[in-house]
């Protein structure tokens, strides 16, 4: 397994669009610090960058490298190797690459020019937002054989978690706005990891208090530490449960 991962990391750092996706994060990061003075601003402004690039980019990528894989991954399942080791292994290999140009691109610059809880968050929501895309960008490499339906899907994927979604619940609330429907908010927003993310970073800055009512409400689950052990363990439940759909379905089906 850690052979494979190895192996499959090599590749990914010989290719080139990773490397242009590190030195896109390092201009958002290292960059945005630069320009902003306040720290605290500049978290922001990298959170709502990151909220919306990475889950892209991490889908596509990862998607259109498991299509371009497939001759690999077949040359290995015809080896005495098991299939939960070559998924696995996969699995880690892109995993490492995609939190190590992140952890360049961004989170040195936030552990550098900013501190407090904010950064932390913002940090640690950044790289499980990472691990969970990888594993659905790979459940549906595994799930769709074609490879445009798979790119497209993806696609779907990545706009219903950053825009569709939130649409939705904005509807919602709109129309049950004479209800107390703040507490449905709450458990809403574990539906969503983007969502998680965001609200994690935001309620530990001054922002939170300009979200009004449902601002107050999140404020008194995020912003304690019992909402931020949650709001962690949510992230890494919606990384380990396609993983582990996504292995089920490598280790049975026929590919």
């Amino acid at each position: 397994m850690l052979k494979i991962s190895a192996v499959i990391l090599q590749n990914l750092l010989r290719n080139k669009a990773i490397f242009g996706y590190l030195v896109l994060l390092c201009f958002t990061g290292w960059g945005m610090f630069l320009y902003e003075s306040q720290p605290e601003k500049a978290v922001l402004s990298i959170l709502q960058i990151v909220l919306l690039v990475l889950p892209l980019i991490t889908l596509i990528f990862t998607t259109t490298y498991y299509y371009h894989s497939q001759e690999f991954l077949f040359l290995l399942l015809a080896q005495p190797i098991k299939r939960s080791d070559i998924f696995a292994g996969l699995y880690i290999g892109l995993a490492i690459a995609f939190l190590a140009v992140f952890f360049i691109g961004i989170g040195l610059p936030v552990l550098l020019f900013a501190s407090g809880m904010q950064s932390l968050f913002l940090l640690l929501s950044g790289l499980l937002l990472n691990l969970v895309f990888i594993a659905i960008a790979l459940l549906v490499g595994v799930g769709v054989h074609d490879k445009s339906r798979g790119i497209g899907v993806t696609l779907i994927t990545w706009a219903f978690f950053a825009f569709i979604y939130n649409g939705l619940v904005i509807f919602m609330m709109y129309q049950l706005s004479d209800y107390p429907i703040e507490n449905l908010i709450l458990v809403l927003s574990f539906l969503n990891p983007v969502d998680i993310a965001r609200i994690m970073v935001i309620m530990k800055s001054e922002a939170s208090a300009l979200l009004g009512l449902s601002g107050a409400v999140f404020q008194d689950f995020f912003g304690t530490a019992k909402g931020g052990v949650v709001s962690i363990l949510a992230l890494i439940l919606w990384s380990i449960i396609p993983f582990w759909i996504t292995h089920k379905m490598f280790r049975k089906r026929d590919l």
